[in-house]
């Protein structure tokens, strides 16, 4: 049985997506340029991985023998804050958005794995077709792919921005032998940023440079998340409450004012840290399985206990020095 692009959108609504593009599996010369100069920058900073076998990130066909199509899936996760923490003597560490929940790689994986089941059920058990997919940490340039698939556009801050969704999504890729017809990515009206740079304004640290660039040494998401070392001084003190990623760019982004709220519900409070730490508990964590009783499947393990401990005591320090900030 032979797949069209509207079917494998169908069958990606079905299984849980709120947004699916396809794609061919070519080269984007802009993008590849853009991820070189990138690395040969530094603006990576202690993200290693990155460099290794980049020119995989940049062409899905050494990915897959035979590889012929990209399915790029969206899934909004946006929530809005509800929570006041108490202000009895305590001080709390704000979450970013996508982190409040459960680990969205888990979620996604699951799926994917659905999607990729229905649509090797349609083509029946004679069929062939091979598929390979990966989330934000597969040698993938998604956000890429996602606008060439017609997903949105990458916004100043390096964001894909979709019409409905803003920039509250996940993203996920498939890499299949199937010949599918690509989307048009003019054909679907997402704006552009034009004038606008609220984003590039209100980074605290100037981690928003011009070209849809983003150094990451200076990125607080970057900076309490992947870095395993001492947060400098000039940035720590920019931090304010932040204790585990930042969200600055997009809250003021016009296109996120028309924010939808997602339906997946294992992307609340319930199912993982909430909004806020607090940073009393964090700090006085003394070994590590009370790191992962605290952290156990969502994206908090990341920074690994004295990376949460280093991000914990810099959010007092500032609300030491400033207690009446914003």
């Amino acid at each position: 049985m032979k797949l069209t692009t509207d079917r494998i959108k169908k069958l990606a609504t079905a299984s849980g997506f709120d947004l699916c593009g396809v794609t061919s599996v070519e080269i984007i010369p802009e993008a590849r340029r853009h991820f070189y100069d990138w690395l040969e920058q530094n603006y990576h900073g202690q993200m290693a991985w990155l460099e290794r076998h980049s020119e995989r990130r940049a062409d899905p066909s050494l990915l897959l023998d035979n590889a012929r199509s990209v399915i790029m899936l969206g899934l909004n996760y946006y929530r809005p804050d509800t929570e006041n923490p108490s202000t009895d003597g305590k001080i709390f560490g704000r979450v970013s958005r996508y982190a409040r929940g459960k680990d969205y790689h888990k979620l996604i994986r699951r799926l994917t794995e659905e999607l990729i089941y229905r649509i090797k059920k349609e083509l029946g058990p004679t069929a062939s077709d091979e598929f390979k997919w990966w989330v934000d940490y597969g040698p993938f340039l998604e956000r890429a792919y996602a606008e060439k698939a017609g997903l949105g556009y990458i916004g100043k801050n390096s964001m894909l921005i979709n019409r409905q969704f803003g920039s509250w999504i996940f993203l996920a890729e498939i890499v299949t032998t199937l010949a599918l017809e690509p989307d048009d990515p003019k054909a679907v009206n997402h704006g552009r940023c034009a004038s606008c740079r609220l984003c590039v304004d209100a980074c605290p640290t100037g981690a928003i440079l011009p070209d849809r660039t983003i150094d990451s040494r200076r990125c607080i998401s970057y900076l309490t998340i992947e870095r395993p070392t001492e947060i400098p001084d000039e940035f720590a003190r920019k931090m304010g409450d932040l204790i585990f990623g930042c969200d600055i760019c997009q809250e003021v982004c016009p296109h996120n004012g028309r924010a939808v709220v997602t339906s997946q519900k294992e992307f609340g409070p319930k199912y993982g840290v909430g909004e806020f730490l607090d940073t009393e508990q964090v700090i006085g964590m003394a070994n590590r399985d009370e790191f992962l009783k605290l952290t156990a499947g969502t994206p908090l393990t990341r920074p690994q206990p004295e990376g949460l401990k280093r991000n914990a005591r810099i959010v007092i320090e500032n609300f030491n020095s400033n207690p009446r900030r914003e």
